[in-house]
């Protein structure tokens, strides 16, 4: 999807480049708690569905981590 050429990016970096949008990986790196530390984008968009029909489409023996970018804010309603 993104060209022949596949490149490895830290979460740090991903966040940076796809900010407020939801993006999957093929996991290449861990770190010590095993928890995603970088990989390679798979899909990324807004649209939190069309992330993961793509993941469907993916070799399902592969590690994918989806994430949403931007932060996760908390609606108040009024009573």
């Amino acid at each position: 999807m993104f060209g022949n050429a596949s490149e490895i990016y830290s979460i740090g970096e991903i966040k940076t480049f796809y900010p407020n949008e939801w993006v999957a990986i093929a996991v290449e790196e861990t770190d010590a708690d095993g928890f995603a530390a970088a990989g390679e984008v798979i899909m990324h968009d807004r649209d939190e569905s069309f992330v993961w029909s793509a993941v469907k489409l993916r070799d399902s023996a592969e590690l994918v981590y989806v994430f949403f970018t931007g932060s996760r804010r908390k609606t108040m309603q009024a009573a």
